[in-house]
């Protein structure tokens, strides 16, 4: 922080004082005590990082001055910029695969795009199976993946990443996660995590994100083919539950 965002710092705790002292409106008295106290604050932050990046060692002070808030966020958001970056070379260089989707309850609409697209299996090796200590067996995994470099509107949301996967997966074949989940809970199959069958509308992964629900009625279903998995899921996330119904071909 230079002296003019000093000068800025004072510049707002004065005008905030101002406001605190002359209005006769109580909140808007408040809100500018609140922002009087934040000036005053960061002008006490301010003044004691330059006293620490003067009087300390170069090697030291140069320790204070990547601390500040500014030099903080300024390297995240180049980190952020990077990762970008190599996402979008990653995407460049994948396959494709055509995505239907069909959305309804708490957002609704449809769309058809193509995008890149990643399919993995997953099986356990001898070592993973002699390993079991008497439970279950590993599960083996169909994982497909579709992204967007940007997210595309579907209806009344958008679409930035789909996970489709099939736990105890043995080929192409109809699978019920309904019952997959309840004979993972009973120990009869090896218990497995939801996480991987996800809408993700803003590639944010937060509480938007919508997880396949195991406990909704209706049933959940994904058949597989050679060329394609067609899904019928309930899908929640901490805001909306949906109905996701597709295809993923390639």
């Amino acid at each position: 922080m230079g002296w003019k965002d000093i000068a800025k710092v004072a510049s707002d705790w004065a005008e905030a004082k101002k406001t605190e002292l002359l209005t006769i409106d109580r909140r808007t008295r408040e809100n500018a005590a609140a922002d009087a106290e934040t000036a005053e604050l960061r002008a006490q932050e301010e003044a004691a990082t330059s006293f620490l990046e003067a009087a300390l060692p170069p090697q030291w002070a140069e320790r204070v001055t990547a601390a500040r808030p500014e030099n903080v966020a300024a390297r995240a958001a180049e980190q952020a910029r990077q990762d970008d970056v190599r996402r979008r070379d990653r995407l460049a260089g994948s396959g494709t695969a055509e995505v239907v989707l069909s959305l309804s309850g708490g957002e609704s609409g449809s769309g058809s795009v193509v995008l890149p697209c990643t399919r993995t299996e997953e099986h356990p090796t001898p070592e993973d199976l002699a390993d079991r200590d008497g439970g279950p067996a590993p599960l083996s995994w169909l994982r497909v993946l579709v992204e967007s470099p940007d997210p595309v509107p579907v209806g009344s949301t958008t679409l930035a990443a789909l996970g489709i996967a099939v736990p105890a997966y043995s080929g192409p074949g109809s699978y019920d996660l309904i019952d997959l989940a309840e004979r993972g809970e009973r120990g009869e199959v090896d218990w497995w995590e939801v996480f991987d069958i996800h809408l993700d509308p803003t590639g944010s992964g937060d509480d938007r994100t919508w997880y396949l629900d195991v406990s909704a009625d209706g049933g959940a279903t994904v058949e597989v083919t050679e060329s394609a998995v067609a899904f019928d899921l309930p899908m929640t996330s901490a805001i909306s539950s949906v109905r996701l119904r597709g295809t993923i071909s390639w």
